[in-house]
């Protein structure tokens, strides 16, 4: 694929259970999506809903998504009369669930039909992501979709059509995160630190009930004062905090602490383009004032699950830390095997990984385990080893 098509292209990789999408623009990452079958509910997720009783205080009906909460379907997002209770109904999440309240839900913008749903009983969770995308793909008014699935891709181009959006197919050993430093971007994003243009760098430490984000001067060679130079890196840190932020899919109250700024003339500046860069996200973001100590809070909502919680797991004392989970270090021994072996199938594939990506490999991603080994042409043999950290790969 030539440098021209990442102008503004979406990057599609699919295993069973599995899809990731990332939006380039002039080969920036702007958006990334990871829709997993047992991921944590994001905005978009379809279900076959079990429709409850009606609470008029709350203008809407509860429904049975098979969650630990209940979710809420808003009288408005219905096409004509509410269904009677008990009746099962195709909706799409349109608010993620957070630890005190349920998901809020849409049956205008499902974009299923009870079709979809055969064979399955309500309440359930209906897979395909396919909806997530082309959502994703309009929003971003993407030129180019790049895909390693052919059957997903000629999903996309039906939803979406071919008048303003050239659709190509990848092969499935081409590794396109991997090609395109998408794999790398990830891996940054699961890191505290970032660094900045202008020799600016952010700590970002999301927490239970908020997220820090802290902007510290890297490099300061005092030209134009101290202060000068505190507006300067404060304003090259704006577009990267809105750009971590979306990437990061953190919501809820952030709490920035940028370096201290005396003039009032210079806190309004800064909390000025933070607006501005948060204008476009897709998620509602309120910024309020910067104090003289220069802490500023703003609020955004809350759409898909936090990046960490999709990738990682609790670990460390009383679980604050955060570490990769088996099911993405399965799902990443597997890429790493198709790319090792792209080009040279090998006679003999042997994947060595912990205890717990076995289980995985065996369990959750089985179906994944068998389109790599359907991909290689030959089976894969899979050892537990207790002495390998993630994973390692053999091939003869």
């Amino acid at each position: 694929m030539s440098a021209d098509l990442l102008v503004s292209a979406l990057l599609v990789s699919a295993l069973p259970g599995e899809i990731r999408a990332a939006v380039l623009r002039d080969g920036v990452l702007q958006d990334l999506l990871i829709l997993r079958d047992t991921a944590p509910v994001q905005v978009g997720d379809r279900f076959l809903a079990k429709v409850g009783r009606f609470d008029k205080g709350l203008e809407g009906a509860f429904v049975d998504l098979g969650l630990e909460r209940d979710g809420l379907l808003p009288a408005r997002e219905v096409a004509g009369p509410m269904p009677p209770e008990g009746s099962a109904l195709p909706v799409a999440v349109i608010r993620a669930p957070a630890a005190d309240k349920g998901a809020r839900v849409s049956a205008k913008r499902a974009g299923a039909s009870l079709d979809d749903a055969q064979g399955l009983r309500a309440p359930a969770r209906l897979g395909g992501g396919q909806g997530v995308l082309t959502d994703l793909m309009r929003r971003a008014e993407v030129s180019t979709v790049v895909c390693d699935d052919a059957d997903l891709l000629r999903r996309l181009r039906a939803a979406v059509g071919e008048e303003d959006c050239a659709f190509d197919l990848a092969a499935p050993t081409t590794s396109l995160f991997q090609v395109h430093g998408v794999e790398a971007e990830i891996d940054a994003l699961l890191q505290p630190v970032v660094t900045c243009p202008g020799g600016a760098a952010l700590l970002i430490e999301p927490v239970q009930t908020l997220t820090a984000i802290d902007v510290n001067s890297a490099r300061h060679d005092g030209r134009g004062g101290a202060q000068a130079q505190a507006r300067a890196v404060n304003l090259a840190a704006v577009p990267e905090i809105a750009r971590q932020l979306r990437l990061r899919a953190l919501s809820g109250l952030i709490v920035v602490d940028f370096l201290a700024l005396k003039k009032p003339e210079d806190r309004k500046a800064v909390a000025a383009a933070l607006r501005r860069a948060v204008a476009d996200d897709p998620e509602p973001c309120q910024v309020f004032g910067l104090s003289p100590s220069g802490l500023l809070e703003m609020t955004r909502r809350r759409g898909r699950a936090p990046l960490h919680e999709v990738l990682c797991r609790p670990c460390g004392i009383g679980g604050r830390g955060w570490e990769k989970s088996p099911e993405t270090l399965a799902y990443e021994a597997l890429r790493h095997l198709a790319a090792a072996a792209r080009g040279h199938p090998p006679n003999r594939v042997t994947l060595k990984v912990a205890p717990a990506v076995a289980a995985a490999l065996q369990d959750g991603q089985a179906a994944a385990l068998k389109a790599v080994e359907e991909r290689l042409g030959g089976p894969i043999a899979l050892v537990a080893d207790p002495l390998v950290a993630h994973f390692d790969l053999v091939l003869d």
